[in-house]
């Protein structure tokens, strides 16, 4: 087996943190830094630094923000589409000049790699090992048969466990990880697990045996979940513990607060102290008219709030908008009027969950129903900013399917929501071409002219110019 270079072990270093090394280039890769000092301790550095770069990514943005970004970077395309072109050169001259900066380039890249020259005759393609999505989990200890993908044996200390790919440990067998972003996980055999999402988004799949984790917070961007068969436990930085088997799951909670979801159930927030077994029968809903043994804490509704949310939006992020929808509505049926009538946060995180819903209804396709989400959000006692994204999209989908008439009447809505709002010029833009469109030339005169003096430098100040010539002077 031919012996790696300290080049190539360089080159090497961030697949081999993230567990991407096929089977024969992990052996030499390690084979090669455990007799090599200054490689061992490249390595070291590496195996701090990535997860930290990692870390350091922006957070995704939510439903509104995406919105606004979307038609910001729609403005900046049509923006260089109006562009004059540059000044074309004659090709006669570069043609070959590109060539001759191909070949140094090749024959540098050849030089720096330390090849051999290139001979004559078919070049033999080596099929690559395809790539296994990067890990963000380090196996931190373990003892007896744990079995990794096809590799089986004791799981060494400091290796990468790949997305995606099975962990099996055998009776009596131990294996402890660390995930990146701070949070432990130790995991008792007989078990079956797999490791699925981001270091933002943990998906910990537990098909069978016990589980216990210790996760520090995480920020409102992140998820951490543990999935089993029947159930799916969400937390933001606790001490738990999660049993699997075919058709049943428990859940312990040692500190802090985990909110558990089920098909056919509201969130069921698990705090510290208790626990939650899938198999005992939910609780039964209190009589109409009937008040509850204890009051309402309205801090709890706010969390159990944020925690659908924050399943809501992971969710729409994963494509599965008829999960959101299930849980929004779930959320919805064990709301009690005594819940309701919570203010603060609380009210806050449903105007978020109503937005949330009418952004799914969008996504699955079912346009009348989240027109009327969007227009809903406008009676409520929504933050300006949102009733402008809402009626801004009403208005966009109205506009889409020909319905010039109300898709006008929405964009003035939202001038009105926010006069100085993120879409202000989008919905002025938008009111004035539906104006122009439905032939009422005064009022998509009266728009441009408003244009004018608030955007004059718009993408749309052409087409606003143009329509004031077209009419008489105001």
């Amino acid at each position: 087996m031919t012996e790696l270079r300290c080049a190539d072990v360089e080159a090497r270093l961030v697949d081999a943190v993230d567990g991407r090394l096929d089977p024969a280039d992990s052996v030499r890769f390690h084979s090669h830094i455990e007799g090599c000092a200054p490689c061992r301790e490249r390595a070291a550095l590496w195996r701090g630094l990535v997860p930290t770069l990692r870390e350091a990514a922006p957070p995704l943005p939510d439903a509104m923000s995406a919105r606004r970004m979307q038609l910001a970077i729609e403005r900046q395309l049509a923006t260089d589409a109006h562009r004059p072109e540059p000044r074309r050169w004659r090709a006669s001259w570069w043609v070959p000049a590109l060539g001759l900066c191909a070949a140094t380039a090749v024959a540098l890249l050849w030089w720096r790699a330390g090849g051999v020259a290139p001979t004559a005759g078919p070049v033999a393609t080596v099929p690559r090992a395809p790539l296994t999505p990067p890990g963000y989990a380090t196996v931190s200890g373990s003892g007896g048969v744990v079995e990794i993908g096809n590799e089986a044996g004791t799981a060494r200390a400091g290796a990468r466990v790949p997305v995606g790919v099975p962990v099996v440990l055998a009776q009596d067998a131990t294996l402890q990880v660390a995930i990146d972003g701070g949070a432990v996980v130790r995991v008792a055999g007989p078990a079956r697990l797999q490791l699925d999402g981001t270091a933002s988004a943990v998906a910990l799949r537990l098909t069978s045996g016990r589980l216990a984790a210790e996760v520090t917070h995480r920020s409102p961007d992140q998820d951490f979940a543990v999935i089993t068969g029947d159930v799916r436990v969400v937390v933001r930085g606790t001490r738990f513990a999660v049993e699997a088997e075919a058709t049943r799951s428990r859940v312990q909670v040692s500190e802090g607060q985990v909110a558990v979801e089920r098909a056919g159930h509201p969130i069921t927030l698990v705090a510290a102290g208790e626990s939650f077994d899938s198999a005992t029968p939910a609780r039964p809903e209190l009589p109409v008219g009937a008040t509850a043994a204890r009051p309402v804490d309205c801090a709890d509704v706010t969390r159990s709030c944020r925690a659908t949310a924050r399943a809501v939006r992971a969710s729409m992020r994963a494509g599965e908008v008829e999960r959101a929808l299930r849980l929004i509505g779930e959320a919805r049926r064990g709301r009690t009027d005594a819940e309701a009538r919570c203010s603060g946060g609380s009210r806050a995180c449903e105007d978020e969950l109503r937005y949330l819903n009418a952004e799914a209804l969008n996504q699955a396709g079912r346009l009348d129903d989240a027109v009327a989400a969007y227009h809903a959000l406008d009676g409520k006692d929504a933050p300006s900013a949102m009733r402008q994204n809402a009626l801004f999209a009403a208005a966009q989908i109205e506009k889409r399917r020909g319905r010039i008439g109300p898709a006008g009447a929405d964009f003035e809505r939202a001038l009105l929501a926010a006069p100085r709002g993120a879409l202000y010029e989008e919905a002025l833009i938008g009111a004035m071409e539906s104006a122009r469109d439905t032939g009422d030339g005064v009022r998509a005169r009266s728009f441009a002219r408003r244009y004018l003096t608030e955007c004059p430098r718009g993408l749309a100040a052409p087409r606003a110019r143009t329509l004031v010539a077209s009419g008489p002077p105001p």
